[in-house]
């Protein structure tokens, strides 16, 4: 299955997930392409839509391949395994952290809006991506969700790849994906139109979100 584009990934994900969820729920996207994914099923369910700031841990070196993922409270996910064959020092690590936290804090003070935890603890919450290739980001997306006092965790991408699958399955209370790949190389092969998303674009899908939940 290909996406024309995220917006059109979106509307497939809401038709698989407007029919099991239970309100309350608060849906939780990851910028920036996960905010795209997420605001049509926000359109569908007019349920809150909150930004879950968290990036993925990358070496200068090879800056595809991550080996963690950090979250708005400064909790990361170190995937030990690849730290060793990176070849990088604890102070290496260290260091990225420091820069992916400087950039989640950029983003909260682009975006103005609060992050998920803001919305806990209480009602579920479903954590949106454009794709799951690893899943780093994911799974500190869930394990603050959960930490914050989440009911329940939904986790629902268009596309993952079998091993990411496996893993949510297991640790989310629902796993929902349209796509899902043991051959997956990267997210942006399911999509026709994979185009960064900017900030401004972001800010006009949390303004739009917010027109919603007013409404």
């Amino acid at each position: 299955m290909t996406f024309r584009d995220r917006t059109e990934a979106g509307r497939a994900l809401g038709d698989a997930l407007a029919p099991v969820l239970a309100p309350p729920f608060v849906v939780g996207a990851i910028p920036r392409g996960g905010v795209t994914v997420a605001l049509p099923l926000v359109e569908r369910c007019r349920a809150p839509l909150a930004l879950v700031y968290a990036g993925k841990l990358t070496a200068p070196a090879a800056p595809e391949f991550a080996f963690g993922a950090l979250d708005a409270d400064g909790q990361a996910y170190i995937d030990a395994p690849s730290v060793a064959l990176l070849g990088l020092a604890p102070e290496d690590v260290d260091r990225v952290k420091g820069q992916v936290s400087e950039e989640i804090q950029r983003r909260m003070a682009a975006y103005g809006a609060p992050p998920l935890g803001a919305h806990l603890p209480g009602p579920g919450v479903v954590l949106v991506d454009d794709g799951l290739a690893t899943g780093l980001t994911m799974r500190v997306a869930l394990a603050y969700a959960r930490r914050h006092g989440a009911r329940d965790v939904t986790v629902a991408v268009p596309c993952a790849s079998a091993p990411a699958a496996r893993e949510f399955e297991g640790a989310a209370d629902r796993f929902v994906s349209l796509v899902v790949d043991p051959e997956f190389r990267a997210v942006g092969q399911y999509y026709l139109d994979f185009s960064p998303v900017p900030d401004d674009e972001v800010r006009a899908m949390l303004a739009r979100a917010a027109t919603l939940a007013a409404a």
